[in-house]
């Protein structure tokens, strides 16, 4: 008599408590979908919402204030460089998948076919250190020329011309204080033209060293 008391008991308990499980679902549906129709408005923003609620589920909130963190250091740095007034008038900036680009064309910067730092671009590049020097954000150089072969004593090919330019910028920023270990340096030659090398135009585009402030 007591045992069949005691399940009855057992029984009543859990289907008082049944409620709880549906209401978990019900609450797990409802945050889906406020995912979904937040995201036809702001698709970023939503998706950083479905990061954090996974991060919360899988990896705790120690892994979700580091992701964060990021972010905000990366947006940080970024807004720095395109609100700086000195980068705005003398570069090119643009904005890719790899993250932040800023160019620095021939004209102004380095004399043609020369490696040698200008002035007028040691000063934009000290202006660029300013703004990203206290992030740990990864930044390459990479050095660009057009497809005009070029053959002088100091440089015996394109190849050599752009990876001495981009080891040439990355020392500067260097000496303005930009970690080592942020950085890395390469040289393409006239291989990755970013417009046409048929007009003097286009070639005078494809001449420059490209600062890319990484997305990781």
């Amino acid at each position: 008599m007591r045992s069949r008391r005691k399940l009855k008991s057992q029984n009543e308990g859990e289907s008082r408590d049944r409620w709880l499980i549906s209401y978990a679902d019900l609450v797990t549906l409802l945050l889906a979908l406020f995912i979904v129709m937040y995201g036809a408005s702001d698709r970023e923003r939503a998706k950083s919402i479905a990061q954090s609620f996974s991060g919360q589920s899988s990896a705790g909130d120690g892994i979700l204030m580091a992701d964060d963190g990021k972010r905000e250091e990366k947006s940080s740095s970024e807004i720095k460089v395109l609100e700086n007034s000195v980068l705005l008038q003398k570069t090119k900036m643009t904005q890719t998948e790899r993250g932040l680009v800023v160019s620095l064309s021939e004209a102004g910067f380095f004399a043609p076919g020369e490696a040698n730092v200008s002035e007028e671009a040691q000063s934009v590049i000290k202006s660029l250190a300013e703004s990203i020097k206290n992030s740990q954000i990864p930044i390459r150089v990479e050095g660009h020329t057009d497809s005009t072969p070029i053959s002088t004593t100091r440089y015996g090919s394109n190849w050599e011309l752009s990876t001495t330019r981009a080891a040439n910028v990355l020392q500067e920023l260097v000496e303005n204080g930009i970690s080592p270990e942020r950085l890395s340096a390469s040289g393409y030659g006239g291989f990755q033209p970013i417009a046409d090398n048929a007009t003097p135009e286009g070639r005078s585009q494809n001449r420059r060293v490209d600062i890319v402030i990484l997305n990781r």
